[in-house]
């Protein structure tokens, strides 16, 4: 009874194509506002085909999360995002969602899309996640369709700012998931490249280390100065030796930077470094680690060392309900003839902040591609149809009843 459905899908294969190529020649890096602009004004013109009530949500400004080597954290605007919602009332509530930003700035020098051979299209964003949202909408559009639909009410949230960690986005998204609304999630970012899912993810942290020290001129006074740069390069040896202390976590100092003049012993340096936690329960632990790095620092006379970092998503571990959702999808890719599996990944999404709310969720529902955040990023076109079967073939197995709900997440429907 859903062979019609899922065969129209597969009947807009080239159209799915060219919307997607149309969608990645508009640059929307992540501090681009005017892209943004003209990225949600072309979201708008498709999405407003569905049903449902749109909006668009302004974001507040966000701050830096690093600081500059002054001590500053600089504040800038995002663009704004994009809600749509669809019959609030139904037994059955989804929140589908994604990001219309990409790490390609204006700047970037790849900004083309190209058909490297029938089936593999690269270009910026194609598979983060501009793929993505072609097969959220075209899986939205095939499900309003079915006699079924009114089972199953629905929101889109598409963000601006996921690409640098959705500082006006997830606390927008917490809420949705701790709400108690949604019965479950799904983010269209991109599986892995041999068509698995995201299982497991890791925490992220962020965090700026800046040393003060003294200055003094190198000929007359060394001694009486205290370098700032020796300082941090020991403190940051230190912080890497962590990555064998915590095992499933990874430390990375990702920049640095101090000094001036060569006659000069150089009274400030900085550094940024990013943290990935695999366990909630490590968390605590590596913040009293890295803590007491930076108080037997600062017991050398003449050197403070403040370091300053905030826990920007947290791990996303899966536990029975998600794991029954994902056998779900499994099963419907089974009969689309799709072999699913999932592995972990240390990059996070925003099924982490779903997660931090309580949301069950898969997040890798979009296309099949790789080399994302390079300039050889390519999407799989093959996957555009697949994975919009997928998603239309789940819809439409709950609102029918083929998949109980209460089955499929050992829960009960919302009220």
């Amino acid at each position: 009874m859903y062979e019609k459905y899922l065969k129209s899908i597969a009947h807009k294969s080239e159209q799915m194509t060219q919307l997607t190529r149309d969608w990645c020649l508009i640059n929307s890096g992540s501090y681009n506002t005017n892209g943004l602009t003209d990225m949600i004004g072309a979201l708008k013109r498709e999405f407003i085909n569905l049903p449902g009530a749109m909006e668009t949500v302004a974001l507040s400004q966000a701050r830096d999360p690093f600081m500059d080597r002054s001590g500053k954290r600089k504040t800038f605007p995002l663009g704004k995002a994009l809600q749509v919602t669809c019959r609030p009332e139904a037994p059955i509530q989804i929140l589908f969602n994604g990001h219309m930003d990409t790490v390609y700035g204006e700047k970037h020098p790849f900004q083309t899309c190209t058909l490297i051979d029938k089936n593999k299209l690269q270009g910026p964003g194609t598979a983060d996640m501009k793929g993505g949202l072609v097969v959220m909408l075209k899986a939205l559009e095939t499900f309003e369709l079915c006699p079924w639909k009114n089972e199953i009410g629905w929101e889109v949230f598409i963000g601006p700012d996921e690409e640098i960690g959705s500082p006006g986005s997830a606390p927008i998204l917490l809420q949705k998931a701790s709400s108690g609304k949604f019965n479950f999630g799904l983010v269209y970012e991109p599986t892995f490249p041999d068509g698995k899912l995201v299982r497991n993810r890791k925490g992220s942290f962020n965090f700026s280390i800046l040393v003060e020290g003294r200055e003094a001129h190198v000929g007359r006074y060394f001694k009486q100065g205290k370098h700032a740069i020796a300082a941090l390069c020991q403190f940051v040896t230190k912080v890497h030796a962590l990555n064998d202390t915590f095992p499933d976590a990874i430390f990375n100092v990702g920049y640095i930077e101090g000094g001036g003049a060569v006659n000069v012993v150089p009274d400030r340096a900085l550094a940024h470094l990013n943290v990935r936690v695999a366990h909630a329960e490590d968390v605590k632990a590596i913040e009293k680690t890295i803590e007491n790095l930076v108080e037997e620092t600062n017991q050398q006379e003449g050197i403070l060392l403040t370091c300053e970092g905030q826990l920007l998503k947290t791990p996303k571990e899966v536990d029975t309900k998600t794991e029954h959702l994902f056998n779900a999808i499994a099963g419907c890719g089974k009969e689309l003839g799709m072999k699913l599996d999932w592995q972990d990944t240390g990059g996070g999404s925003d099924g982490n902040n779903l997660w931090a709310g309580g949301l069950p969720n898969i997040d890798t529902m979009g296309v099949q591609g790789g080399d994302i955040h390079s300039n050889k990023e390519y999407l799989l076109v093959d996957s555009l149809v697949q994975r919009t079967q997928l998603t239309t073939l789940l819809l439409m197995k709950l609102a029918s009843k083929e998949l109980k709900l209460e089955d499929l997440l050992c829960q009960q429907p919302a009220k």
